[in-house]
């Protein structure tokens, strides 16, 4: 598995651009904008967006389906108490629904932000995890941790982009 995952947004004809350098670019688009992403070992395709290390992976990311992106704003104890929270916790996750097909978990590189992709294949299993976690946030999460996170968690809801041939 790769350890590094690079993330930028883009919007229009940027996103073919910027897919057509590498054919292990995936693209999930919505709310006008288009989320773009690699796992790799080497360097950033991207010349904006963020560096993050790997902390967590399941499953690989399918070419169809719904991927939910998290930024949650931590600090080091926070974040690993967080993504100790949630690997116990397939709720927060949405791994006990039967379309889950992937997650990454990463930290920024030189800051201690998170960020979780998320995929499901079905459209309906994504739709009751989104309703889910709704009313399971990440603030319970963190208070159980003793601290919170401030601001409060991004979480946007994307559809996958089939891959350029």
């Amino acid at each position: 598995m790769p350890s590094k995952l690079f993330i930028t947004f883009g919007s229009g004809n940027f996103v073919d651009q910027i897919r057509s350098r590498d054919a292990q670019i995936r693209a999930a688009s919505g709310s006008g904008e288009a989320l773009l992403w690699i796992e790799t070992d080497g360097k950033s395709p991207f010349q904006s967006g963020n560096s993050y290390t790997l902390l967590e992976t399941r499953g690989n990311f399918d070419e169809k389906g719904t991927i939910f992106y998290w930024s949650i704003p931590a600090d080091q104890n926070s974040g690993d108490l967080f993504i100790h929270q949630v690997m116990s916790d397939p709720k927060v996750l949405g791994a006990e629904y039967g379309s889950f097909q992937a997650l990454r978990i990463a930290r920024v590189e030189r800051a201690t932000d998170l960020v979780l992709l998320i995929q499901f294949k079905d459209e309906g299993d994504a739709s009751r995890y989104a309703k889910s976690v709704e009313r399971l946030t990440v603030d319970q999460y963190a208070e159980e941790a003793g601290k919170s996170f401030a601001p409060s968690p991004i979480m946007k809801r994307y559809q996958l982009v089939p891959p350029l041939h």
